[in-house]
């Protein structure tokens, strides 16, 4: 039996790359016959479909100590939602064993939350690097303030003491070893798990738009969702009758120099009125309306600032689209330059307008790049075969579990919290 810990629940109704992650993991795991707890803090169904999964509502520490950590957050060594949270989860983790056995845990490092957690359960926490906060944080354009630092500090802690570390790409994980200087010997790359999508429902050049540019992710500095609309307008004199289908909602522009841009204003600003009339603005879709989209496009662009396992480039690949994505982070891991689709220059608009005209004029490559993504990402990427790799890994995190050691003054602390908690 395992735990995964996931921000929402269920993935239909939970847009976000972790619990992507985990919708896609779980049933690889329990092919291969391991039971998978879902623990999270928001579930949105209470449907069949969605049993396994623990709300962590009633876990939840009493609203005295909530204001006591937070009161006393500037003064103590730890974050304070990193204690909270770790508080109750460590309460699911507790009943989850009592009433059907546990044998390990996995949790993404924010806030460093799986440090305490280790601290008050008695099993293995194995942390998957979704995305530290120094590298998520410069490419949403957040300050570098104290509370950024704070952040890092505890997930610095945790990726420290963290009996088992795996990473979705190598990129991530060399960030971390670089960052901090830990040499982590034990910390393996395992991708995320894609879904393998049958031929009848992939993208085919017979059944597309080609006029059709489509971008799927917020608008913000990380999605690159600006980078889309100015290459587009960069390509649009060239390319009459392109159209861009803008997929996201509007999380806001933070620019380096600090100024905060909406969508609209982005566009009156740097896009002219008759750009702007062919570029149309959905918001945010269900899952299956973009999977309708992903076939209707004729390429699909992912110009992420930063990406560790981007959920939009994997799907985008796994449906057989023409995709171009910026060299960035991992996506050179998941997309195969001049194979599996094209990369260009991150950050560069003009580099990615370039490249949306070279396979406007060039179908039959585009058609040839997009088969062999679908491929490539079921040879590589499937749930079974992600799941098999995952397992084989907390078997090794199983074997050489250490032992409990003498308590230190904050696992003490932690531990007296924890206990406080529970009456």
């Amino acid at each position: 039996m395992v735990a995964l810990y996931c921000p929402g629940w269920p993935p239909r109704l939970a847009q976000n790359g972790i619990v992507s992650y985990i919708g896609n993991l779980r049933p690889g795991l329990e092919r291969a016959g391991v039971t998978a707890r879902v623990l999270t803090g928001v579930v949105n169904s209470d449907s069949d479909e969605d049993r396994g999964a623990v709300d962590l509502a009633d876990a939840s520490p009493p609203r005295a100590l909530q204001a006591l950590v937070r009161a006393g957050s500037r003064r103590l060594p730890f974050h304070p939602l990193g204690v909270l949270l770790g508080c109750s989860v460590a309460r699911g983790l507790e009943e989850i064993k009592r009433r059907h056995g546990l044998d390990l845990f996995e949790m993404e490092e924010s806030f460093g939350v799986p440090m305490y957690v280790q601290q008050l359960v008695d099993v293995p926490v194995v942390v998957r690097l979704h995305g530290p906060r120094f590298v998520q944080g410069p490419a949403q354009g957040l300050p570098i303030d104290d509370e950024f630092h704070r952040i890092d500090r505890s997930e610095r802690r945790c990726i420290a003491g963290a009996l088992g570390i795996t990473a979705p790409s190598l990129d991530v994980l060399s960030r971390v070893r670089r960052k901090y200087g830990f040499q982590l010997p034990h910390a393996v790359v395992i991708p995320n798990p894609v879904p393998v999508i049958a031929s009848e429902r992939r993208w085919s050049l017979a059944g597309c738009d080609r006029k059709t540019i489509l971008f799927v992710g917020r608008f913000d500095r990380h999605k690159g969702g600006d980078l889309a609309i100015d290459a587009f307008q960069k390509i649009a004199p060239a390319l009459p009758d392109a159209q861009l289908v803008f997929v996201g909602p509007d999380h806001l522009l933070r620019s380096e120099g600090g100024r905060i841009e909406t969508m609209p204003q982005h566009l009156d600003a740097h896009v002219s009125p008759e750009v702007r009339a062919r570029i149309q603005v959905l918001g945010a879709l269900p899952a299956d309306r973009i999977e309708v989209l992903r076939r209707q496009a004729y390429l699909t662009v992912v110009p992420s600032r930063y990406e560790n396992f981007p959920l939009a480039l994997a799907e985008a690949l796994a449906f057989g689209c023409p995709t171009i994505a910026a060299d960035a982070g991992g996506m050179p891991e998941i997309l195969v330059r001049d194979r599996t689709g094209l990369l260009f220059r991150a950050g560069d608009a003009g580099d990615l307008a370039r490249q949306i005209g070279e396979l406007f004029n060039q179908p039959q490559r585009a058609a040839a790049l997009a088969h062999e993504a679908a491929e490539d990402v079921t040879r590589r990427l499937s749930p079974d075969l992600v799941a098999r790799s995952t397992l084989a890994y907390y078997e090794e995190v199983l074997a050489r579990r250490r032992p409990r050691r003498t308590l230190s003054t904050r696992t003490m602390m932690t531990r007296a919290i924890f206990a406080f908690t529970k009456h």
